[in-house]
């Protein structure tokens, strides 16, 4: 499947953005490279998670894996061009499938461990996958039924009934994909590889959105496209030669995908994996692992600076920097951890469809900088701002406009949607990204992100952008995380909603909160005339705060 069109390929190819190689082809120069090195670590609670020890393979040892998976795979039917759906956590048997279909030419379309028969059928129906590879349970949850029970549901849509196996062996799943690697069986992916022809112009993955405002769209994206990703975040991260990474994110988006995975295989140095985000867990794997770059929620790094309980027994002399993103950061954060730990913050702003904005200490030393801007200058990026009523261009500082992007990175269109399509790209082809955000008045080499189109609250006839709010909640000393969103008013169109979380040992009450923000010097237009307390934010299976289902906790 290539879904570029031929003038784009042959223009990035040109001016050097895409080439030839797929993605087993840069595992395979490190491995040659580094083939003693340590490649990929499991995670330590692995047994608790799927009944299984941990493993750590060196770059040969997993590529005799991958090879061995890539056997399996072609045994059971899975050709170039097929689809493999895949519901795994972040284990050493998901990336070797990685690898094992980049090999094959097969195309993976992973989904979050969160979804269920809602979700998953409306993915099957969509996708018609050639096979399904889940597991039979997942701290303790069955896994695979949930996976038979939506694929009966969508049976009567399925062109053919697709291949469905658990990757471990379990008592309710006792045939698994395990059982089927033979140690040194590889003469028939060898055979196969001699008749095929791939190309990095191919599909690789089909990712899919979190459907936070309606069903989940498939991204497909090419070898190229993901490589160009890669490459640029990277670059922008200042990752090492052979450093050691830890990825906590699930490897289903731009976050893993992009933003370690891609960095791994780039720097071939040590991967090492978590999943679901466990605290205790992922500090002592930053210790014990000598981690120097991993990724992190801005929620979990704000309370971590805020918990000195914590930090005088945790280590983190190791950390070079923490990527972060999902949500606006916060600067007191980021000058907290240079200040204290000399860690730098980088700032990502991502989505599967291809966004790819970072600012890191090479970009701007000031925090205030740091946690809210993003050079327009993009090595992978064409961009522009557009007012998203009028469809004018925006280019005066400090009016706010829709980002609209184009470029080798940037995806061409989402998976048997073609009525998405048509709202979604610009008749010059560019991807209308919802994201809003306005040239910084004082550094005009900048955008700075006000919030999303639909997220942006009209009070009155004066617009709210609902992340400058959070941004000042979050600096709260006794408020663990925030959102801030609108909600009806027959008066004036729309009122302000701040949903709070508060430290338990810390409460807060709604007049302090108020009275906080009044302090701050907003404009009284901006002021939240409710606020409601929750133990937890509701989030998606990528923790994105969900901010339609926060109107249903009141």
């Amino acid at each position: 499947m290539i879904t570029s069109s031929p003038e784009n390929i042959r223009d990035y190819y040109a001016q050097g953005a895409w080439d030839d190689k797929k993605i087993h082809d840069i595992f395979h120069k490190a491995v040659g490279l580094r083939p003693d090195a340590t490649a990929l670590v499991d995670p330590s609670n692995k047994n608790d998670l799927v009944g299984q020890p941990p493993r750590r393979l060196s770059f040969s040892e997993l590529d005799n894996y991958v090879n061995q998976v890539a056997e399996v795979l072609l045994g059971q039917g899975l050709q170039q061009g097929d689809i493999l759906l895949i519901q795994m956590p972040n284990t050493v048997e998901l990336v070797a499938l990685y690898l094992a279909c980049s090999r094959i030419g097969c195309i993976i379309s992973p989904v979050a461990m969160q979804y269920r028969e809602h979700e998953l059928g409306y993915i099957i129906a969509t996708l018609q996958p050639k096979a399904i590879i889940g597991i039979g349970a997942f701290a303790g949850k069955d896994m695979m039924g949930h996976l038979q029970t939506a694929l009966e549901q969508v049976n009567h849509q399925l062109e053919r009934a697709p291949l469905l196996l658990p990757w471990f062996e379990s008592a309710d799943y006792p045939q698994c994909i395990e059982q089927l690697i033979e140690p040194n069986a590889t003469s028939s992916l060898n055979n196969y590889l001699a008749e095929i022809e791939q190309s990095a112009d191919e599909v690789f993955t089909i990712c899919w959105t979190s459907g936070t405002e309606a069903d989940p769209k498939g991204i497909p994206r090419s070898h190229n496209q993901w490589k160009a990703i890669g490459r640029m975040t990277f670059e922008s991260s200042q990752i090492e030669p052979q450093e050691n990474l830890l990825n906590p994110f699930p490897l289903i988006n731009m976050a893993a995908i992009g933003g370690l995975f891609f960095s791994w295989l780039l720097c071939r140095g040590k991967l090492v994996l978590h999943h679901p985000l466990d605290l205790p867990v992922y500090l002592e794997q930053i210790a014990v692992e000598q981690i120097s770059y991993t990724l992190a929620p801005p929620a979990l790094l704000n309370a971590l600076l805020k918990n000195e309980d914590l930090l005088k027994v945790v280590d983190l002399s190791g950390l070079r920097a923490i990527g972060s993103g999902s949500a606006p950061l916060d600067s007191w954060m980021v000058e907290g951890y240079k200040e204290r730990f000399d860690i730098e913050i980088i700032n990502h702003f991502g989505s599967n469809e291809g966004t790819s904005l970072l600012c890191g200490p090479a970009h701007s030393e000031n925090p205030e900088a740091r946690a809210r801007l993003f050079p327009k200058k993009n090595s992978i990026l064409e961009s522009r701002l557009v007012n998203p009523e009028t469809g004018e261009l925006v280019n005066k500082p400090g009016m706010t406009g829709e980002l609209q992007i184009k470029g080798p990175g940037v995806f061409n269109g989402y998976f048997g949607a073609d009525g998405i399509q048509r709202q979604s790209f610009t008749d010059d082809g560019f991807f209308c990204t919802g994201d809003l955000f306005e040239m910084d008045k004082e550094q005009t080499g900048f955008y700075r992100f006000t919030g999303r189109c639909k997220e942006l609250i009209i009070r009155g006839g004066m617009n709210i952008a609902p992340s400058e709010l959070e941004a000042l909640l979050n600096a709260h000393e006794h408020i663990a995380e925030a959102a801030v969103t609108g909600y009806p008013c027959p008066i004036m169109g729309e009122r302000v909603a701040a949903y709070v979380v508060t430290a338990p040992e810390k409460p807060v009450t709604q007049d302090q909160v108020k009275g906080y923000l009044a302090g701050c010097q907003l404009a009284k237009y901006k002021l939240p005339e409710k606020v409601v307390f929750l133990s937890a934010l509701p989030r998606n299976p990528v923790g994105k705060i969900v901010k339609r289902a926060l109107a249903e906790t009141d």
